[in-house]
Order: structure tokens, then C-alpha cells, then sequence
């Protein structure tokens, strides 16, 4: 029988794709967003207090589409060591079609070839022209890591880590260095979130309220950058990750009902690739099968997390399910 439209299951379950290159330190890079390390193979990384979200991790030369057509966001990170392949441009440009909330990272700004500023010019000119920025990185004292993230919309520095995190008021002349990107942060959101009332008043040169700013922050077309390395930027990317919501949501069908998959109580997916399966529902002690053409395999697997399953030898578009169940996952159409 159809699970009940009335069905909780918590937290929205969200998939997160996220491109790197090939030369990137995985370990460092899950340090760096505060993140664990789940699975090696293929990469999974998630996160302590946030069951419901997985990121699937590649490297440029691993790019898989089908994952990015199966998931709720992207991000890509981007390496100033490195630089940035033609394949993760097209991944981008495949993201934005898709209008998938999007997400720039930014690595190895201090000893790489290309600083944080340089970064952002190259996500600007060949990914992203309406890239908005908001955090800029501090350097340590003796400028060979970075020690924290300065917020221009707040005027505030951020320094430490998650677990130990400072938040203090930034020096008049930090202010005043600052003061022209932070009027152009200040008219993108304006035009760009906030509702016709409030950007009248921005117009007529009136005052806007930091807190409707930092509402438009959150819209989920913005699309931003924020620096990582040393872990500077980890509580930002977890507010981020924080707001996303489903957007690959297919239909379940059982006994000629349909109805959308996240309101499932049932334990469900679709696999994505030969290793990769998007998963909704409740996570049991029951044993998952893959229902191929009415057909009940059983199936290895290595990882099971709320919102994706790892296993080898996957059907791409077969359902996942436990023994018990008739239900069957439709892919939506866009």
C-alpha cells in the first residue's frame, strides 16, 4: 500500500555532488568542511548532526553526469594548485540548465598559483558571471595558512573552527578597505532578493536592514564562494548545506497509486550509476533488494546513509527496496 502523504521522515534527504581535482587531498578537503569521510569508493563524505545529507565526491577526470541529473546541489571546488578542467566548465553549465542550487569552494589559496582573488575571477569569467562573494579569507600572522573568514555583509571576522568558533567586530579600518565590495555585495542582494517595497527604499538611498540582506543570502540562486583551507570557512559551508532542500524528487508507485517520494515512510531509491543509490525513507534493519524488471536481487552493501546507498554491480534505474514492499520509483522528467 502507498505510504501515507502525511508520512514524517525528518529532515529532507538531500545528495550533493561535489567535483575536485584530481590532484586533491580527499582527507584534507573533508577536514577542511568539517566533514567524515564514509566511503573511499566512490568517495562520501557526511556530516556529524546532518544524517540526512551525503555529499558524492569526484575528481574532474571521475565526472559522471548521471549523478549531477540525481542530486539536489553542486559544488566545485576550486584548486588554486590546479586550476580548473573543460569537463567541471560543462558539469557547470549542465548544473545551471538544471538551475541546481551551486556552490564554489576555494583551496590551496595561500601556497597554490592562484590566490583567493584570482579564483573567483576564473569562476566569474568562465562559470559563473554573477558569482556574489561574501567571505574573504584572513591570512595567520605569518601568512603561510589562513586564520579566518571576514563577513562583508555583517562586517564581522570569523576565526577557529566548528568546534571552537569566534566571532568578533571588525576594525574601522578593515571596514574601510572593504567598503566598495561590500556596496556591491549590498546591490546584488538588493535586486536580487529582497521584495519591491525594500528595494524601492535601496533605490531612494535609504538604509537596509542587514537581517532582509541576510534573508536574500539564502535565496537558492545565489550562488557563491567560500576559502576552506585550514578550515576557515567550514561553519559558513555548513549553513549553506544547512538550507538546501530536495530537488530530484521522483514518484513512487504501489497498487496504481502515485504519490512523491519524500513522503515516504518506506524505505526507497534509484540507483544512479554501477555504484551510486539516491535513497529516501527511513533507514531499518531490513535487508535491501534491487527489483529489476520484477526480478528480486540481492545486493553487497558497503555503505547505507539516509540519503544514499553504495553497493557494486547496480542497475541504473532499478528500484531499491526491502523484501516486503510492491512500491516502484519513477525518475521525474524535466
Amino acid at each position: 500500500m502507498l505510504p501515507s502523504a502525511n508520512a514524517e521522515s525528518g529532515q529532507p534527504h538531500v545528495l550533493i555532488y561535489l567535483v575536485t581535482s584530481d590532484t586533491a587531498n580527499l582527507t584534507q578537503l573533508c577536514s577542511n568542511l568539517g566533514a567524515q569521510l564514509s566511503s573511499t569508493n566512490p568517495v562520501v563524505m557526511t556530516f556529524q548532526g546532518k544524517p540526512q545529507i551525503a555529499i558524492v565526491v569526484n575528481s574532474q577526470s571521475e565526472i559522471d553526469t548521471r549523478i549531477v541529473n540525481s542530486c539536489d546541489a553542486l559544488i566545485v571546488a576550486l584548486d588554486g594548485s590546479s586550476g580548473v578542467g573543460r569537463e567541471t566548465f560543462l558539469l557547470w553549465q549542465q548544473a545551471r540548465d538544471q538551475s541546481l542550487p551551486r556552490h564554489f569552494l576555494a583551496t590551496n589559496t595561500v601556497h597554490g598559483r592562484a590566490d583567493f582573488d584570482e579564483l573567483c575571477a576564473i569562476a566569474m569569467r568562465t562559470m559563473e558571471p554573477d558569482l556574489l562573494i561574501r567571505y574573504l579569507p584572513i591570512d595567520s600572522d605569518d601568512e603561510s595558512s589562513l586564520a579566518g573568514v571576514y563577513d562583508l555583509l555583517t562586517s564581522e571576522i570569523q576565526t577557529g573552527t566548528a568546534q571552537n568558533w569566534i566571532t568578533v567586530s571588525a576594525d574601522p579600518e578593515h571596514i574601510a578597505i572593504t567598503s566598495t565590495a561590500r556596496e556591491e555585495l549590498f546591490d546584488h542582494l538588493a535586486y536580487s532578493g529582497l521584495d519591491d517595497a525594500t528595494l524601492a527604499n535601496h533605490r531612494a538611498g535609504l538604509p537596509i536592514s542587514v537581517t532582509k540582506l541576510e534573508s536574500a543570502w539564502l535565496h537558492p540562486d545565489v550562488v557563491s564562494i567560500t576559502p576552506i583551507d585550514s578550515g576557515v570557512g567550514s561553519q559558513v559551508f555548513s549553513n549553506w548545506i544547512s538550507n538546501l532542500t530536495p530537488v530530484w524528487i521522483p514518484s513512487v508507485v504501489c497498487e496504481e497509486s502515485t504519490a512523491d517520494v519524500s513522503s515516504t515512510s518506506e524505505r526507497l531509491g534509484i540507483v544512479i550509476t554501477q555504484e551510486v543509490a539516491r535513497m529516501w525513507g527511513s533507514q531499518n534493519q531490513e535487508q535491501l533488494l534491487m527489483n529489476l524488471n520484477g526480478e528480486a536481487i540481492q545486493i553487497d552493501v558497503e555503505l547505507e546513509k539516509a540519503a544514499v546507498v553504495i553497493a557494486s554491480r547496480l542497475e541504473p534505474g532499478a528500484t531499491l527496496r526491502n523484501a516486503n514492499s510492491t512500491c516502484e520509483l519513477i525518475t521525474p522528467a524535466f
